[in-house]
């Protein structure tokens, strides 16, 4: 995008004093403006979080993973004793007390 077309907008952050020192000494670094240096780490965060978090799980992925976590909670199951029910018990009983 050419700067004849470019939309500014502002972000309005803040930062702590030791937080914009940091980032300033940061940016001087690389050479940069403090601007310059905070767009451009924000953008690469979230194309790198977006990118990673938006991929679909296949159904063996959420099948092996539901597995994983039935093996961690094994060993703390007992015979005849719902841990559902104590939670749901739980709730029920802090609500009462509310």
């Amino acid at each position: 995008m050419s700067s004849s077309t470019t939309l500014r907008k502002p972000l309005g952050i803040r930062a702590t004093p030791k937080e914009h020192k940091l980032i300033t000494q940061a940016a001087k670094r690389e050479h940069r403006s403090v601007n310059s240096f905070v767009l451009s780490a924000a953008l690469n965060a979230a194309q790198s979080k977006s990118a990673s978090s938006m991929r679909m799980r296949t159904p063996e992925e959420v099948d092996a993973a539901l597995r994983h976590a039935q093996e961690l909670m094994r060993p703390f199951r007992q015979a005849g004793h719902s841990m559902v029910d104590e939670l749901i018990a739980e709730r029920r009983a802090e609500a009462e007390r509310e």
